[in-house]
């Protein structure tokens, strides 16, 4: 392994390829006497430039394999170059910085001006500023995926909303800022990674908004809660600019169903069961059919409204006569608030009857999902469940193997019905009570619309019954609300089944012998053309003797929620 020091030549380069070539390379050195530190060190298959600097020795490249040949960006082919490169690195070097990045950045062709800046961005990494990487991790992660004070309340986390985040702020189209400082970041970056995202063949617009929303979220979220590691403590917020696109924006969303429309497709959907001109011969289950007319009843979202489980059905101590309270805790409403709604006899009568006749009593829901889906064995049955219902009530095939490709395959039984999704109803909710001169207030309240008090406190196990009722629930005032829309609801179903009565059966002895005929309930409440289901089952509660409900409470040791059941018990002929 002898050395070799002297001004070097090419011939001293053409000297280390044939050494090489002849793989007679054992280590030799050659060590540049112009420039301070310069090697060139030979081994068997190959041959390498360093630089020697401070007790350090960094490799700058290989040594090309030809002079005039082609050769790779990462291989140095004359002296003069590896001279240039070892002082640029050099220069680093006593600037305290790290030269790792700016060598691989010339090694894959870039300019010296990029390179530097790669030096310097690792070097900020190093004492902990953030790059884009970091933002999305310490947003999605850190923060929206973790309970947050929010107006001087705990906001528990979502994680639809963690994961929509995260998807956003990943897109193929943000490729690009990966490794950007955010202090290096413009509006330009944001404005490029939106324009990219507008032009996906599908989801485009979408994808498109949701980057410019969440990025602006997350931006604000570095410099508010870490200014300094950041490097946003002395930015303006110039990411507020950055606009979407107007191709890209949501036109006011004005659709919603009728009451008449609301009326027939309840109407349909009991008479229905089995749909007709179809294949699968399946009848439409008792707790999906509850489920339609529980989100139609209640205004509720339908991730929510769903999800309702057996102990959140309380008993309402001051309401009118035959009227319950359910509750919502903060972790089921898109909100982040505890949410407890009054509920009148005939919707308590529909709680009854979806929990008697679905095949999952076990389950802590009132509206079971009658499979698994994925890793929880015990679920509400699917968002959308309802939806699906409505798609295949107008014939249409909604497989998942049909996914994307409309397929009609059986009687449109809605061709008269404009298209409406089960959020829409929440917009006929809040027009009608309007238009009917209901409070403002008290619509809100039973939506939970954003900006008003109810619920904030954060729910502990033990205080699931104190919180239904809190003052912040405000119970009377949703009262007046729900007590208005339930009551026009079922005037327009009582509309729709008179409308659909056959004329040529109003003769009372035959009458009277089919409303007989359905009262035997204990497979499910069969259709009845003449009587919606509530009053089938009311007319069988009046022939029950009469009932008290009492409150029993039964403690676990644990704290969670999960260990307490609260139980209505009937004691039958009190």
């Amino acid at each position: 392994m002898a050395t070799i020091r002297a001004k070097l030549t090419a011939s001293h380069l053409n000297m280390a390829r044939q050494m090489v070539i002849d793989r007679s390379g054992d280590g030799t050195t050659f060590a540049d006497d112009k420039t301070d530190g310069l090697i060139l060190r030979v081994r068997k298959s190959s041959a390498a430039f360093s630089l020697k600097y401070a007790g350090k020795t960094r490799v700058l490249g290989e040594l090309s394999e030809s002079e005039r040949g082609a050769c790779r960006a990462s291989e140095i082919q004359t002296i003069q170059a590896a001279r240039e490169l070892a002082d640029k690195v050099r220069a680093l070097l006593k600037d305290g910085l790290d030269p790792a990045s700016f060598i691989s950045g010339k090694g894959v062709g870039k300019s010296d001006e990029d390179a530097k800046k790669a030096v310097e961005r690792q070097a900020a990494v190093d004492v902990g500023r953030w790059t884009w990487e970091r933002l999305v991790s310490e947003y999605t992660d850190g923060y929206l995926a973790k309970p947050r004070l929010v107006k001087q309340r705990m906001r528990q986390p979502s994680e639809r909303s963690v994961e929509n985040a995260r998807r956003a702020l990943t897109a193929p189209e943000a490729e690009g800022l990966k490794g950007l400082l955010l202090s290096e970041l413009t509006p330009g970056h944001l404005e490029t990674v939106r324009d990219k995202c507008a032009l996906r063949a599908k989801g485009g617009k979408t994808a498109s908004r949701s980057f410019v929303a969440n990025s602006k979220a997350a931006l604000s979220f570095a410099k508010r809660k870490h200014r300094e590691n950041s490097g946003l403590g002395g930015e303006r917020r110039w990411w507020l600019e950055v606009e979407i696109l107007d191709s890209t924006a949501v036109e006011p969303r004005t659709r919603m169903p009728s009451l008449e429309d609301l009326a027939k497709v309840l109407y349909r959907a009991e008479k229905y069961r089995t749909l007709p001109d179809r294949k699968q011969k399946r009848r439409t289950s008792e707790t999906v059919l509850c489920g339609l007319w529980w989100l139609a009843l209640v205004g509720q979202r339908t991730s929510a409204g769903l999800a309702l489980e057996k102990v959140h059905v309380l008993p309402y101590p001051d309401g009118p006569t035959g009227w319950k309270v359910v509750f919502w805790s903060e972790v089921a409403m898109k909100s982040r608030r505890a949410h407890a709604l009054p509920i009148p006899p005939r919707l308590v009568l529909l709680i009854e009857r979806a929990l008697s006749h679905n095949r999952n009593g076990g389950s802590k829901f009132v509206f079971p999902a009658t499979a698994s889906r994925g890793k929880k064995s015990d679920a509400p049955i699917a968002r959308t469940a309802p939806k699906n219902l409505l798609v295949r009530m107008r014939g249409i095939d909604n497989s998942p193997k049909r996914k994307g490709v409309e397929r009609r395959i059986g009687t449109d039984l809605l061709e008269d019905i404009p298209h409406f999704s089960m959020h829409d109803i929440r917009r006929t909710f809040a027009t009608t009570l309007s238009n009917r001169a209901v409070r403002g207030d008290a619509i809100s309240a039973v939506l939970d619309h954003a900006g008003l008090e109810t619920g904030q406190q954060m729910m502990r196990a033990a205080e699931v019954t104190t919180l239904a009722y809190a003052i912040g629930q405000r119970l009377d005032l949703k009262q007046l609300a729900m007590q208005a829309w339930t009551d026009i609801v079922f005037e327009a179903v009582e509309g729709e089944w008179k409308r659909n009565r056959n004329v040529g059966s109003n003769n009372p002895l035959k009458r009277l012998a089919r409303m007989k005929a359905v009262e035997d309930i204990s497979e499910g409440v069969r259709f009845s053309e003449d009587e919606p289901w509530y009053a089938i089952m009311e007319r069988l509660e009046t022939k029950k003797p009469s009932r008290k409900i009492e409150l029993r409470k039964t403690v676990d040791e644990a704290d969670d929620l999960e260990s307490r059941r609260y139980e209505a018990i009937e004691d039958e002929g009190a």
